[in-house]
């Protein structure tokens, strides 16, 4: 998990804020003072490199600096717009002539939600239940009083950004979980239709994956090639020179590619159907939560397919084997006949209305066979 280490501080007082990014900043590299005591140390007790305990590496921390409140929210806003959210924003109460410490973070609080906030004051301006209740969501928002200590703003920096990271984490794994449910209900939604089956299965993998560019195909094994069956934002002619050139290696894959030929290649293969989504511009992530999701989705679009391709290839079978639909365009166009030379025989009318209906129940029952 990327951990979110943006750190805003506001202060209208430019050496404290200084000092401040400092003591964060050097908070990430170790004392000089007490590795050259611990050194010395080893080297009289006689303890070699080798026992040495492995080297902690510490937080490192990007820090901007704002003189005024303004100033800090129109910063908040760029880095919201710039998709680089700041983690924590620390604020001064008192910054005249501007805006002050409350009215910084409560103006801040309306376009970031997720934002840690940790005011500092040496002045009791608002108690700490009229801050909470003007800037709002209180569990994201801390009061320290100066002076502080060094390891305050140590141990804040250092918890806040990690509460931030592991609530973003959250979010996005509940938002992954929300798209492959809908995804998965699309796929089995259209299990009855064979064409409609395929595009979904792609539109639910371009979704997933959050891409506009992808195909899919079928291996046809009549015509031994790959077949395409739908594409979006994507050149057809150049997808089927891409399956006939993979054709034998896509045959044999059976785990998804991350790269062939420029293409992230989802195989949604089993006894009854060999399928290929290939997609374009895919960025993927390297949460394991990610990839049980992905996962929960190919079995299911697997499932949809084996489904539809089995309809498919019945469907296919009364038209190659029974000529069924033939028949039945044969049969209406007797029937009309009928209807016209004995429009006013009422027994006949009633007669070729029986017909048709026996012709519509056979109809859907070859179908769904």
């Amino acid at each position: 998990m990327m951990k979110n280490n943006r750190i805003l501080i506001v202060d209208d007082q430019e050496d404290l804020r200084e000092q401040l990014g400092r003591l964060l900043v050097e908070s990430g590299q170790p004392n000089k003072t007490s590795t050259l005591v611990q050194n010395m140390r080893e080297r009289l007790m006689g303890v070699s490199d080798e026992k040495q305990a492995p080297v902690k590496i510490p937080p490192r921390y990007d820090i901007d600096t704002a003189g005024q409140g303004e100033e800090a929210f129109e910063m908040v806003q760029a880095a919201i717009d710039n998709k680089a959210p700041y983690a924590v924003m620390f604020t001064d109460m008192r910054m005249p002539p501007g805006w002050d410490g409350l009215k910084t973070s409560k103006k801040v609080r309306e376009i970031d939600k997720n934002i840690e906030i940790v005011i500092m004051t040496a002045y009791a301006d608002h108690t700490q239940s009229t801050i909470a209740e003007e800037v709002g969501m209180p569990e994201k928002l801390l009061y320290i009083k100066k002076p502080f200590q060094t390891e305050e703003i140590f141990q804040l920096a250092m918890s806040l950004t990690a509460k931030w990271s592991a609530e973003h984490l959250e979010r996005m794994r509940r938002g992954w979980l929300e798209k492959t449910l809908v995804c998965m209900r699309t796929a089995r939604h259209l299990e009855d239709d064979p064409n409609s089956t395929y595009i979904a299965t792609l539109n639910s993998f371009l979704a997933f994956l959050n891409t506009n560019k992808g195909v899919i195909a079928e291996w046809n094994e009549d015509q031994e090639e790959w077949v395409l069956k739908g594409s979006k934002n994507t050149d057809e002619t150049l997808a089927k020179e891409f399956f006939k050139k993979n054709s034998e290696a896509l045959l044999k894959n059976n785990a998804i590619q991350n790269n062939v030929d420029g293409v992230y290649v989802i195989p949604l293969k089993n006894n009854n159907c060999s399928v290929i989504v290939g997609l374009y511009d895919v960025r993927t992530q390297s949460d394991p939560e990610w990839y049980k999701l992905l996962n929960m989705l190919l079995i299911t679009s697997v499932e949809g397919l084996e489904n539809a391709s089995i309809k498919s290839k019945n469907y296919c079978k009364i038209n190659k084997d029974c000529k069924f639909p033939a028949l039945v365009k044969k049969m209406r166009s007797h029937m009309k006949e009928l209807h016209e030379e004995y429009e006013s025989d009422d027994a006949v009318q009633l007669l070729l209305k029986k017909i048709d209906k026996v012709i519509k129940s056979v109809k859907a029952e070859a179908k769904a066979e």
